[in-house]
C-alpha cells in the first residue's frame, strides 16, 4: 500500500518537473482545406467613400490593427462605420483596402486595389532601391480588428490573412521584403503591434492555408470565452487617425477643427 506522505511528495515533485520545462512556442495552425481554398474564403464588398484614383502601383503590403480603446478591441461594424461614416466628415479620413475580423466570416474589401486607401499617412520605405515617401498611392493597406500591442491576434486571421497576402504577391510581383508593418513605414505608429507573429506570417506564406470552422466566434461586448478580450460595442464610436495625406492647408484645418471638439 502506497503511503500518504509518499503521494504528496511525488505530486511536488511532478509540479516542480512541469513549472521548471522550458515554454515553447506553439506549431503553426494548418487546416485540411487547401484544395478548397478558393471555395473556403470570401471577400465581402463594402465601399468606403474615401479613396482616390491616383495609384501609382501595388508595390507594398502594409498592415495594421484598428487598435483599442480604454483596453476593448474597436468592434468590426464601428471600423466599417469609420471608413464608411453615415455622415460625411471633413477631418480624420481614413481607410484601407481590406479588413480581417477576429472571427471566422468574409473578409471586407473597401478600397478596390487600383485606388489609393488612406491608411499610411506619412509614412517612407525603400523600394527597389528609391526612398518612396507618403506610400498610400502604392501599397494594398489590411487591417487587422485588434490590438497587436495588448492582445494577441487569431488563428483565423492569420490564416485569412496569409491567403490573402499570399494572392496580391502573386497578383502584382510584390516580394516579400515589401510587406511591412504600419510600425515600420511610420515609426511614430504602433501597429500591428509586438504581438504580432511576423514568423507565423512568413512560413504560412510557404504554405497557404484555408481558415478553419472551428474558430469560435466572438462576443462583441462580454469576455464570454475567457480570453481577457473584450470589444467594443457595435453602437460605440470607434475613432481612428487619418491615413490620408494631408496638403499643408488641410493640416492646418486639422489643427484648428481639434482645438473645438
Amino acid at each position: 500500500m502506497v503511503s500518504r506522505e509518499w503521494l504528496v511528495v511525488s505530486k511536488i515533485e511532478a509540479l516542480i518537473v512541469l513549472t521548471t520545462l522550458p515554454l515553447t512556442t506553439p506549431p503553426l495552425t494548418t487546416h485540411k482545406y487547401t484544395k478548397q481554398l478558393e471555395e473556403n474564403m470570401q471577400i465581402e464588398w463594402i465601399e468606403s467613400q474615401f479613396f482616390h484614383t491616383d495609384k501609382i502601383a501595388n508595390e507594398m503590403i502594409i498592415i495594421h490593427h484598428t487598435g483599442s480603446n480604454n483596453g476593448r478591441i474597436n468592434s468590426l461594424q464601428g471600423t466599417i462605420s469609420w471608413f464608411k461614416p453615415d455622415v460625411w466628415r471633413s477631418t480624420r479620413q481614413v481607410s484601407a483596402q481590406y479588413i480581417i475580423a477576429r472571427d471566422l466570416r468574409p473578409i471586407i474589401q473597401m478600397v478596390k486595389d487600383e485606388h489609393t486607401a488612406w491608411h499610411a499617412g506619412r509614412s517612407s520605405w525603400e523600394i527597389n532601391g528609391v526612398l518612396r515617401e507618403n506610400l498610400n498611392n502604392r501599397s494594398i493597406g489590411i487591417e487587422l480588428q485588434g490590438d497587436g500591442q495588448l492582445f494577441r491576434y487569431s488563428d483565423f486571421q492569420y490564416d485569412a490573412l496569409i491567403w490573402l497576402v499570399k494572392q496580391k504577391m502573386e497578383q502584382f510581383n510584390i516580394p516579400i521584403e515589401l510587406v511591412r508593418g504600419h510600425e515600420e513605414i511610420t515609426p511614430r505608429k504602433p501597429d500591428p503591434g509586438q504581438l504580432f507573429d511576423w514568423d507565423r506570417l512568413k512560413q504560412g506564406l510557404a504554405s497557404v492555408t484555408a481558415p478553419g470552422s472551428d474558430i469560435p466566434a466572438f462576443d462583441d461586448s462580454l469576455d464570454t470565452d475567457g480570453d481577457g478580450i473584450i470589444y467594443l460595442d457595435e453602437t460605440d464610436d470607434v475613432k481612428l487617425p487619418s491615413g490620408k495625406d494631408r496638403t499643408i492647408v488641410e493640416s492646418i484645418l486639422d489643427f484648428f477643427a481639434g482645438l473645438f471638439k
